[in-house]
């Protein structure tokens, strides 16, 4: 058997010349196994996510001031016709709070008033000026408005925003048989259009104008356009006093309803206080209150339902 070994033969003297031996061969080698190599997994291509871009936050066009609505109440300002007092009415509890007289004009008295929403109170008196109150410390300044030139007469007067998308109000005010817009920076008046009667005004921030029409058959509470005074909704108050019995009115619109203080003539008679509600019902919330209220005016601050 092959081990893989080859024998030498001897060498013989004078005979031929050696032979060598032949090469040996190498055995065969056991070749390793070659391992073979596990495929290379391709990684798949990673994919760039699109950078996300940020929304920027919408700002309002025409934001309101930072202390918005912080120097007014949203309740309903009244005044009295005789010691020209100034009261706060709370329509969910229907009491008043006294908050002191106002030294505006010792020789006429208060008629009518509004309430802007930066806490100054504009009140018209009996001869026809106007002046500004701060509702926090009722301190009066005389405004520029003058009837001389305007020749507008005595008034109603009412503020309302501009529209529901804005908190800017205006100041409106009605005569006899006219609608008008007053600019309170300039205190020019522009006439909008006719009503049918004297009316009081109240507004809200829904940029709603009502008016109170007394003198209708039977009263009215009507909706107004603010651009035109044309009536946009009517209704009708059975009920109310005649405008025979009334020495003096006013009016505010609070949550989705109305609020209409009332005296008529009579020895020792004050105001009631009517509840004109949402479905437009007219109640009696209180009677005889104890003062005459000549003026009421709420800010556009106050809720609307």
């Amino acid at each position: 058997m092959k081990i893989g070994r080859y024998r030498s033969e001897p060498k013989v003297e004078g005979g031929l010349n050696d032979t060598a031996p032949p090469d040996e061969e190498p055995a065969d080698e056991e070749e390793e196994p070659v391992e073979e190599e596990e495929p290379v997994e391709e990684e798949a291509p990673v994919e760039e996510e699109e950078p996300v871009e940020e929304e920027e936050p919408v700002e309002e066009e025409d934001p309101a001031p930072v202390d918005d609505c912080e120097h007014t109440s949203d309740l309903i300002y009244v005044i009295a016709q005789d010691d020209a007092s100034l009261h706060l009415f709370d329509p969910t509890t229907l009491s008043f709070t006294r908050l002191g007289e106002l030294n505006c004009d010792a020789w006429s008295q208060p008629e009518s008033m509004s309430v802007a929403r930066d806490g100054v109170a504009y009140v018209r008196y009996s001869d026809e000026a106007v002046y500004a109150v701060d509702v926090e410390t009722l301190a009066c300044t005389p405004t520029a408005y003058n009837d001389k030139v305007t020749s507008f007469g005595a008034f109603g007067m009412g503020h309302a925003t501009e529209s529901a998308e804005t908190w800017r109000d205006q100041l409106y005010v009605a005569n006899s048989r006219q609608l008008a817009r007053v600019d309170t920076a300039t205190w020019k008046l522009t006439i909008l259009g006719t009503m049918k009667s004297q009316a009081e005004l109240s507004g809200d921030a829904e940029g709603q104008l009502w008016g109170l029409l007394p003198l209708e058959s039977p009263a009215q509470l009507v909706q107004l356009d603010k651009t035109s005074g044309a009536v946009l909704s009517t209704t009708k108050l059975p009920g109310f006093p005649d405008a025979s019995e009334i020495d003096t009115f006013a009016f505010a619109a609070w949550g989705g309803e109305h609020f209409l203080f009332v005296r008529v003539f009579g020895m020792g008679s004050t105001t009631d206080v009517y509840r004109v509600d949402a479905s437009g019902k007219l109640s009696v919330a209180l009677e005889d209150i104890g003062f005459e209220i000549v003026g009421a005016g709420v800010s556009t601050c106050a809720p609307t339902e």
